[in-house]
């Protein structure tokens, strides 16, 4: 299936879910949970050491405003699209790294495995996740495969990586990513943590990163 940069915004509108964990990292696999309702945006995304994700690293929520753009001069078959990032909230699952997030006083800088930080401003700086004060906003593409049913349709986003001429907050990302994200139509790709936990979830808990008993049975 070919990218295309041809598409509208309504037709990205609703949620896209990764159906495989995917190599996002070397050694990192993540689950990508996308919701585009125009002009807003979030992602709910969880780590794991293995790609059977049954060692969980961490989960991050993201939300902001987008704009589509035109298409891309540097690659054929996306489109320009910029991501505002507003909040951003973060759990950590290992011990590491809930070690590593106090050494560098992330959040509140007392970390406790699975409990919701917000870290909007500063980041966690051993995630390489920056703050919405060093990163307002996000350079990104978008390409569009298109099926010949709604549900097999798949978006992919923009490569997230550094390199010399910098990242994705810097500048504009170089390509598209290998792996993409499917539309969800009925019920959501069972992959991972947070299938059946929605964009009414995570907006709530990016409004108060505190998560009532009801949620913590389906996180």
């Amino acid at each position: 299936m070919e990218t295309s940069a041809e598409f509208t915004v309504a037709e990205l509108s609703g949620r896209w879910r990764s159906p495989v964990a995917a190599e996002v990292f070397p050694g990192i696999f993540g689950v990508d949970d996308f919701w585009l309702h125009s002009p807003f945006w979030a992602i709910h995304f969880n780590a794991y050491k293995d790609p059977g994700c049954d060692s969980r690293l961490f989960e991050l929520i993201i939300t902001g405003m987008f704009e589509l753009l035109g298409p891309s001069e540097r690659t054929p078959g996306a489109r320009d699209a910029d991501f505002s990032r507003t909040k951003v909230c973060l759990r950590l699952f290992d011990s590491g790294l809930v070690a590593g997030a106090d050494e560098v006083k992330a959040g509140d800088g007392d970390w406790r495995p699975g409990e919701w930080q917000d870290v909007s401003h500063g980041g966690c700086s051993i995630l390489d996740l920056p703050g919405v004060d060093e990163c307002p906003r996000e350079y990104d593409l978008l390409g569009l495969a298109r099926s010949h049913g709604r549900d097999e349709d798949r978006l992919y986003f923009g490569q997230r990586h550094h390199d010399d001429l910098g990242s994705i907050w810097t500048r504009r990302a170089p390509g598209l990513l290998d792996y993409y994200v499917v539309r969800v139509v009925g019920t959501p790709p069972q992959v991972g943590d947070g299938a059946e936990w929605g964009p009414a979830e995570w907006t709530h808990v990016t409004s108060s990163y505190t998560l009532t008993p009801d949620d913590r049975r389906h996180s």
